[in-house]
């Protein structure tokens, strides 16, 4: 998967709207825990990114530069192929 590859990608989940308890429950129910997750209770990172409902996919480049946004679920090989072709990775 394109998210592990060589390690070029990092996904981190970013929580708001619910507690740290909860976000960890959510991890530890969905089996998320091999990606980084962090809690915006504020909803600063949420508001940084012009996120402001979930699911969202902010595309941050290595310059923090904001690539591309997506709205709504991105599954495995979906999720894949969003972060080949924003990053301009070989499949």
């Amino acid at each position: 998967m394109a998210r592990q590859r060589d390690g070029q990608v990092n996904v981190v989940g970013v929580a708001s709207r619910d507690s740290v308890a909860a976000m960890a429950d959510f991890v530890e129910r969905h089996d998320l825990g091999h990606v980084a997750h962090a809690a915006d209770e504020d909803r600063t990172v949420w508001s940084h990114f012009g996120v402001s409902y979930q699911p969202a996919w902010v595309f941050v480049g290595p310059d923090g530069t904001v690539l591309d946004r997506e709205f709504g679920p991105l599954y495995d090989d979906a999720l894949d192929e969003r972060i080949t072709e924003v990053f301009g990775l070989d499949g």
